[in-house]
């Protein structure tokens, strides 16, 4: 039975009543409350009980009891909140509310006080949501409140509006533990309502209300903003008397706004915008005057009006994403700025604290771009005139602005700057900490600042390239004493634990920075020098702080000049003094201690002693007093201990190890050999005189001290000291000692059992140490005496290590590394005994290494590799080529295995390119079978190359130093080289960027003194550039060598031209590659012989017949040129050549013109009138070339002939060709030619260059590429070939800066950046809603709404079924919402999920209601809605359709749309009352159908508009 049945069929309202109760009772019971005729019924219920005022109580009381409260019982949105609970539930309680006001008051006011005890029962009751039957839900409960509360309004009832308001303060105490948006914005409906009810007691009200927005905003939540929005009509009435509670005077509100304006929350802020509209309009529209403490004021001048127009425009315009609307409104900012500097009467129209809220916001932008030029506008201020410092704004300067940077993309080159340049992020951050620096008055102010940005940098984790600008800006700050002690350590903690993962240049570069605050920050009178030092331990000798670099001489000038100042505890005498007490704490021996210290600890003391010494402040020698503390005192504190050793048997052990560690370390830091550096020579004399002492004492560990794990420290210390001693010449009681060390050693090995964990550490002791000697010594006599007692051991070398059965407590991993150990030191001993004997004389095999590859791992592969290395050669005397192919495969595949493991991996890369390209395997017959492998290996290392930067470096560096001329075998590898790297991605660009800025730095910076940066790919090109400047073109070997080169780089050149078909882009990788290999043929030049001229001319001349790109093209030219100079013979060759290229190439015929005007001059005088002759002829003829190009060239040729006779004194030339000069006047009347001519002779190919003054490694690699317009990461800068030898070819730089004074022509002219304006300008594109029709809370108001939308009747009736399309129908979908459609009938519903579907309604589908009707049914479903009523229109072309033009829609119209290819089939055409038909201009006679619908839809809404027939939907 239908609703329509039920109420045909009913006379009587009680009836009525209940045959819907009835309904309603069996969907209960049926358990289907949500179906689709409940909420009909609820509805007509409603209906009935509103507008029939006879209806009896006792039937109120049934439909309240049977109906409404049964239904309230039953749903529960907490557990599920789909659509169709959510429009029970509005219906439900909408009849609640209107049975309650005609009930009993007595059942009313029982309904609110259940309601209201279940609100605060939720409040406290942590098992809320509850499913219990019967009992209503949180959503119930509110919703009867909020209707409850909405019909009070319409019909006053005493005792229900008396507990209302009661429950005004509960309702709003229960909003503190709602957390879903619908939840809260039914219980503002609730407060809305309550307090609309009563004046009495109003600002009560509103202040609780704002004590809970206070208390919500403090804990950090969302709901302020719906409170504030909600109450806005009692908190910000539009009639401004109408006050109760003035928040625009508050600062509290104003903050809440701020902080709203710039969440990452669409919802907030956009519920801040309606807020900050609505009160600006209020004010401007009232005249309101307004003063807060400090944040908001407005007055009745107008500045104030534009003011915030702007502000808000720039907030709304930044909830976009293109940039191109956000551009023209940027430059609004300067006049906000403006609007904050202080006036005459102490203060500006904004306060900066509303700045810092639009940067916040712009500064969390998708775009980069935007994020990027806030981030310039914000270190750009000038804070001397907008005042954030002194209006207490420091903080977010030091906290959220600085965090907000973070981005490694902020600081990329300034677009068309040369490379080196420092970011323009970088070189604000640097104006903007001195501006800050100035700007804050005092001394304490100054330091409290820059102490809270430290403190920021500190405390977060940080990518190196923001770190490293941020640094070094805080570097260039004055002096200020901000770094206590405290802040010394978290400097040091922070910066190490940061810069764990980066590669080595980055950590140098932020360490070299960091050092300059250090000096620049800290504070001497609360710091003490030992915290100083202590923090100088994170600098890395290799990455940093390193004697003879430029940061070491500045903590040494620093130094120098902190002690002149006298401060307490930094005097000279200080520093001696600690430097004393270092040495003596470190050598004073506690029960318990541990031999060996902490070496951090002794780093720090080694760089006391050394800085000191370098500082002057601590002398090498005593005075004559003899009492001065010295140097010489520190060294004998150590070596008394240890040359006391041998004769005092009871000397702690302890003792002498510290002793030792500090003169290790002292030698190690101290590095250099420099005989000038006197201090150096000085400590290294010291560990010289205890060498034999210090021998002898590591022979007493060996014999008694190394037995467990806990003394593998106490091991590694003897053999550094060890590795010192026989590094260097030895005496000869040095070199007895170490010759009896070593048969100890060896005698441990043969002797010892594996059978404990104890003589496994005494095994591991003695091959330790014996590895450490061989692979140190270097003395001669010792070498020799070493190589005989490793001779005699070869039967148990290497010798194994395996775990015993009691392992005492050691865990497998630690076996492992303790096996990894011994296995390296005994290979360090096999392959020193390989390196200094024959090969064929080993007692050890390839097989064997391989053996002990397969095990091996970090620097026992190494030496693995290196013993093969020396092996391999044996084999190929021996014949067993195949031996070494599957030597290279196995070792191959080791090296594949640890491919992406770590840092090792590059490590492994360099041993096997040294094992396997070695001189002897390289130079094999290249038929061979080893050939042959290492070319599979060379194509299988390019390829890696091309994913991991300097792979390629590897191999080239082998194939160079290793391989003789000819390179046979490997010369296609080298050519392959010269053209190798590939297109920097934009990550990569912005590191190379930042890197060649830290190396443009140069010294001042000490990373460049010892890890110098230069890009991986282009080095490969520096290092062959250098190969060929080594060749002498003299040299008979090297002349054919280079023949054979360049043959091979045109082959290849060949190759590439094949291969790139279609249009070669600039600074594309095809054409970079051709431009790579052009540049080595040319610097080539010099070794063509005039044998191979004629053939290398030739094919040059076909080259210049192809398409390519300038660049490239100008390299050949140069090339033809520079032949026909040294061979003039050539030069019959070219005019054969204008007739070629006439008809395949016009490129190729301007190169030609080229050639010729350059080589002109070049020519031999008995030759000149000859060339000038055919010459004039050939160019005279092209200049009257149909080609515009063709034409253009030749004219600025034949100009410059004619000009190259006058000075040469060709008269008869001049003479013969007189019609030419006849000819220029009549050329310079054509304008556009003439402009196009000039322009042409002022490029710097035709007008500056000097084929034979220009040709320099300068002019190849650099100025023609970036005058080629190649982009700069091809240009390989002079400073670069740093091994360019002396005595070569070709000259390193230009004797003439003609050529490099040259600009390169851009390509495009550069138009103002918009945004860099200072001034706003012309029209914006932005969707600007006014405040009155903004609802913050639509989407949760519609939902609410749903089931009364759902249910629009009368209108327009949208019909897709026949569509199939998807995008179509999310396109009519939205269509249909926007213009009010009644109902969207779809062939499936299931369509409404697609993602596609969803993306091109934008929510449309919420919002409109839509019935499925498939396409099968449409014939029914049409005639029950013309029974109905409706009007059936198609949009299609028949015979009778009507135009769009001449119908007139009825406000019932059903309107059906055909299918995308078929239209609307004839069988249903038939059932529709009329067709209409879109008139149509064009040729194509079809328009896709959702735009047909889009244009019927608009013009039925337009009609209806029209005829004020319009229903009014409320939205």
């Amino acid at each position: 039975m239908t609703v329509k049945k039920i109420a045909s069929d009913a006379v009587d309202s009680h009836k009525l009543i209940d045959q819907l109760v009835s309904q309603i009772e069996a969907q209960i019971d049926d358990n289907k409350i949500t179906g689709p005729c409940v909420c009909d019924i609820l509805f007509l219920l409603e209906s009935i009980i509103s507008y029939d005022q006879d209806v009896e109580t006792s039937y109120i009381h049934k439909v309240l009891d049977s109906v409404c409260l049964s239904l309230l019982g039953k749903i529960h949105p907490s557990i599920d909140s789909c659509v169709e609970n959510l429009a029970v539930l509005t219906s439900a309680s909408s009849l609640c509310g209107t049975c309650l006001l005609k009930a009993d008051e007595v059942r009313a006011v029982t309904l609110i006080e259940q309601c209201l005890g279940l609100l605060k029962s939720y409040s406290h009751d942590t098992e809320w949501p509850s499913e219990e039957e019967g009992v209503m839900d949180i959503y119930c409960c509110l919703s009867v409140l909020q209707h409850i509360s909405k019909q009070s309004r319409n019909k006053p009832l005493p005792a229900v509006q008396s507990k209302l308001l009661l429950g005004y303060f509960i309702i709003a105490q229960g909003m503190k533990y709602m957390k879903n948006n619908l939840l809260i914005n039914m219980t503002m409906n609730c407060l809305q309502n309550i307090i609309s009810l009563s004046s009495d007691r109003k600002l009560n009200r509103l202040t609780a209300v704002w004590e809970l927005i206070i208390e919500e905003f403090d804990a950090g939540n969302e709901k302020p903003y719906v409170l504030l929005c909600g109450m806005a009509n009692h908190f910000f009435p539009v009639i401004n008397n109408n006050v109760v509670l003035d928040l625009k005077t508050k600062d509290a509100f104003w903050r809440i706004i701020q902080r709203g304006i710039s969440k990452t929350t669409p919802s907030s802020r956009k519920q801040s915008m309606y807020l900050l509209k609505r009160i600006t309009d209020i004010c401007n529209t009232c005249g309101v005057s307004v003063q807060s403490e400090h944040l908001f004021q407005w007055g009745p001048s107008g500045d104030h009006l534009e003011i915030w127009d702007d502000y808000i425009l720039m907030l709304e315009t930044l909830e976009e994403r293109q940039v191109h609307i956000i551009k023209p409104v940027l430059p609004r900012l300067s006049k906000l700025i403006k609007a904050t500097h202080v006036k005459q009467n102490g203060q500006g129209t904004l306060h900066t604290s509303w700045l810092i809220s639009l940067f916040k916001r712009f500064l969390m932008h998708e775009s980069i771009f935007v994020v990027r030029w806030a981030t310039n506008a914000v270190l750009t201020l000038d804070l001397n005139l907008c005042p954030m410092l002194k209006q207490d704004e420091d903080k977010y300067f030091c906290e959220d602005f600085l965090l907000s940077i973070q981005e490694p993309k902020l600081f990329i080159r300034p677009e068309g700057a040369p490379a080196g340049t420092c970011p323009s992020c970088g070189e604000a951050l640097t104006g903007f900490f001195r501006n800050c620096w100035e700007v804050l008055a005092t001394s304490a102010t100054k330091t409290a600042f820059f102490r809270n940005i430290l403190t920021t940098i500190l405390s977060h984790t940080w990518s190196p390239v923001p770190l490293q600008f941020i640094f070094e800006a805080l570097s260039k700050i004055p002096a200020t004493p901000i770094l206590d002690s405290a802040g010394l350590q978290d400097l040091k903690n922070s910066v190490s634990s940061n810069m764990r993962t980066w590669d080595v240049f980055t950590r140098g570069t932020v360490q070299c920075f960091c050092g300059q605050i250090l000096l620049n920050l800290i504070n001497t009178e609360t710091t003490q020098p030992v915290d100083f030092f202590s923090t100088l331990t994170m600098y890395t000798k290799t990455e940093s702080l390193c004697r003879r670099t430029s940061f070491w001489k500045e903590v040494v000038d620093w130094l120098k000049m902190v002690t002149k100042k006298e401060i307490k505890t930094w005097t000279s005498d200080d520093i001696k003094s600690l430097i004393k007490n270092q040495i003596t704490r470190h050598l004073a021996v506690k029960d318990g201690g541990e031999s060996v210290l902490d070496e951090t600890d002794i780093l720090m003391t080694v760089r006391l002693v050394l800085l000191s010494a370098d500082a002057y402040i601590l002398p090498m020698k005593p005075g004559d007093d003899q009492e001065t503390y010295s140097l010489t005192h520190c060294l004998q504190a150590l070596t008394h201990l240890i040359n006391d050793f041998p004769s005092h048997p009871y000397m702690p052990v302890i003792k002498v190890e510290r002793a030792l560690q500090l003169l290790t370390g002292l030698v190690t830091e101290v590095g250099g050999d420099s005989t000038d550096d006197d201090l150096s020579q000085f400590i290294k004399k010291t560990l010289g005189a205890s060498a034999a002492a210090i021998v002898v004492f590591i022979q007493q560990r060996l014999a008694e001290g190394w037995r467990q794990t806990s003394d593998l420290p106490s091991l590694r210390l003897c053999c550094d000291a060890l590795s010192l001693v026989v590094s260097g010449s030895c005496d000869s009681n040095t070199r007895e000692g170490v010759r009896n060390l070593s048969q100890r050693c060896l005698q441990y090995l043969q002797t010892l059992k594996q059978d404990s964990s104890e003589n496994q550490i005494r095994r591991l002791g003695a091959s330790t140490v014996l590895g450490t000697i061989t692979n140190h010594a270097s003395d001669q006599t010792l070498v020799h005496g070493l190589l005989d007692l490793i001779q005699s051991a070869s039967s148990f070398i290497p010798a194994t290590f395996t775990k015993p059965p009691s392992d005492d407590g050691i865990s497998q991993k630690e076996w492992g590394a303790l096996a990894s150990d011994f296995m390296t030191s005994q290979w360090k001993t096999v392959y020193f005994y390989l390196q200094n004997t024959k090969p064929s004389d080993s007692f050890i095999s390839v097989e064997k290494c391989l053996d002990y590859l397969a095990v091996s791992a970090g620097e026992a592969t190494l030496i693995l590799f290196s013993c093969i290395k020396i092996l391999l050669p044996m084999k190929i005397v021996e014949g067993k080529s195949d031996t070494v192919v599957e030597v290279l495969r196995l070792a191959w595949n080791y090296l594949l295995e640890h491919q992406g493991k770590g840092t090792s991996y590059w490590a492994y890369l360099e041993g096997y390119a040294d094992m396997a390209f070695q001189r002897v395997l390289m130079t094999q017959p290249k038929e061979s079978a080893v050939t042959q492998k290492l070319l599979e290996i060379v194509g299988e290392l390019l390829l890696a190359g091309e994913e991991k930067s300097g792979v390629v470096n590897v191999l080239l560096k082998r194939l160079l130093t290793d391989c003789p001329l000819p390179m046979e075998n490997f010369l296609s590898v080298v050519v392959q080289c010269c053209m190798f790297g590939p297109i920097y991605k934009k990550q990569d660009k912005l590191l190379i960027d930042v890197f060649s800025y830290v190396s443009s730095l140069g010294s001042r910076l000490a990373v460049n003194q010892l890890n110098p940066w230069q890009p991986k790919n282009l080095v490969l090109r520096v290092w062959l550039v250098e190969f060929v400047c080594h060749l002498d073109p003299q040299n008979s070997l090297h002349h054919s060598f280079g023949n054979r080169f360049l043959s091979v780089l045109f082959e290849k050149y060949q190759e590439l031209v094949q291969i790139s078909t279609g249009n070669i882009f600039i600074n594309s990788l095809a054409h970079r590659q051709k431009n790579r290999l052009m540049q080595f043929a040319l610097l080539l030049e010099p070794f063509i012989s005039q044998a191979d001229s004629g053939r290398v001319f030739e094919l040059c001349l076909d080259f210049l017949g192809l398409e390519m790109q300038p660049s490239v093209r100008h390299y050949q030219e140069w090339m033809c040129m520079r032949l026909v100079s040294r061979f003039p013979g050539l030069v019959a060759e070219l005019w054969p050549a204008f007739e070629k290229l006439r008809k395949t190439s016009t490129a190729g015929l301007c190169s030609l013109l080229h050639i010729v005007v350059h080589t002109g001059p070049l020519q031999p005088t008995k030759s000149q009138e000859v060339f000038y002759d055919s010459a004039l002829n050939k160019v005279l003829s092209l200049s009257m070339a149909h080609h515009f190009h063709t034409r253009i060239h030749a004219l600025a040729v034949l100009s410059l002939m004619w000009d190259q006779c006058k000075t040469l004194g060709l008269q008869a030339i001049l003479n013969r060709h007189s019609i030419i000069h006849a000819c220029f006047s009549f050329f310079d009347e054509d304008n556009n030619s003439a402009k196009n001519v000039k322009k042409l002779l002022e490029n710097y190919f035709l007008n500056v260059l000097d084929l034979h003054r220009d040709y320099s490694l300068e002019t190849l690699f650099h100025t023609l590429p970036r005058l080629s317009l190649l982009n700069d990461d091809e240009w390989i800068a002079p400073h670069y070939f740093s091994a360019y030898p002396k005595a070569c070819y070709i000259p390193l730089l230009n004797p003439d800066p003609s050529l490099a004074k040259c600009e390169e022509r851009t390509r495009h002219l550069r138009v103002q950046n918009e945004g860099e304006s200072e001034e706003a300008v012309g029209d914006i594109q932005k969707k600007i809603m006014p405040w009155r029709l903004m609802n913050p809370d639509d989407e949760v108001v519609e939902e609410l709404e749903y089931a009364k939308r759902q249910h629009k009747s009368n209108g327009l009736i949208l019909v897709t079924s026949l569509i199939d399309k998807v995008p179509n129908l999310g396109g009519l979908c939205r269509t249909s919402e926007i213009f009010g459609v009644s109902e969207f009938v779809i062939n499936k519903l299931r369509y409404v999920e697609d993602k596609v579907f969803q993306s091109l309604s934008v929510t449309a589908h919420k919002w409109v209601p839509i019935r499925e009707v498939y396409e099968a049914c449409l014939p029914e479903y049409l005639q029950h809605k013309k029974s109905q009523g409706y009007t059936l229109v198609g949009v299609e072309q028949t015979a009778n359709s009507v135009s769009l033009n001449d119908f007139r829609f009825p406000t019932k119209t059903l309107l059906l749309l055909g299918n995308e290819k078929e239209g609307i089939p004839a069988d249903l055409i038939s059932l529709l009352d009329v067709c209409v038909e879109i008139p149509q201009q064009g040729v194509i006679r079809s328009l896709n159908v959702h735009v047909s619908g889009a244009i019927l839809v608009w013009e039925y809404r337009r009609q209806q508009m029209m005829a004020g027939k319009t229903e009014v939907s409320g939205r």
